[in-house]
């Protein structure tokens, strides 16, 4: 299993992402996550690693060029 060191909820990574430029909201990172399975639920708390972020955000990089 992945460390704790780096895990942040949803609205804490969407700060995090914010102040290097990619902006997102926290309910579409929630919605995106829960689509992929990239998350941990500790009870009805949404934690993400650093690790899942970036599946995130590569599986939408991918799904960009393909719409292109």
């Amino acid at each position: 299993m992945e460390q704790f060191d780096d895990m942040l909820t949803p609205r804490e990574w969407c700060k995090k992402l914010q102040k290097s430029g990619a902006i997102i909201s926290e309910r579409a990172l929630r919605t995106k996550a829960r689509e992929h399975g990239q998350f941990y639920a500790l009870g009805r708390a949404m934690m993400l690693s650093a690790d899942h972020v970036e599946k995130l955000l590569t599986l939408d990089a991918a799904n960009s060029k393909r719409a292109d």
